[in-house]
């Protein structure tokens, strides 16, 4: 996406969609952010005996996957709701996807729902959520250059 999109812009049926490998980085400093020092995502010994194949990745990192679309969009989360429905581990392959299921343009308010596919097609989170967009009358934000 090129450019910050408007309330005007959207129509339900919309989809988004955005990949992403998952790394070993990726679960350590998603652990250092959050603060999650849950045994299953720092401890590979535990995490195994709990069921896992090894270390997984903590629910805030899946659930901020959608964050990325929403952020191209310019979209204002209000409410977010995620179902965690299988591990995700380092070394997975997600697409992310939402589709614009209701705009309420007098109110700027538009809601998503979608989910997250790993390399086997299995679905591993669910999400809904409800924010707002800005109209062509604010202006539209300029977007950072390339970091």
């Amino acid at each position: 996406m090129a450019r910050h999109w408007l309330i005007e812009d959207l129509a339900v049926g919309q989809r988004f969609t955005w990949r992403r490998s998952i790394t070993h980085e990726d679960i350590l400093a998603t652990v250092r952010l959050t603060g999650d020092q849950g045994g299953y995502h720092v401890d590979e010994a535990f995490a195994r005996r709990a069921g896992f194949r090894t270390l997984i990745a903590p629910g805030l990192l899946q659930g901020s996957l959608a964050t990325k679309l929403g952020g191209d969009l310019n979209f204002l989360a209000r409410e977010m709701a995620y179902q965690f429905l299988k591990p995700v581990y380092a070394g997975d392959d997600l697409e992310v996807s939402f589709e614009v299921v209701a705009v309420e343009r007098e109110k700027n308010r538009v809601t998503f729902q979608g989910g997250v596919i790993n390399q086997a097609g299995e679905q591993v989170v669910t999400f809904r959520a409800t924010g707002y967009m800005p109209r062509a009358d604010w202006g539209v934000p300029v977007k950072p250059g390339p970091a």
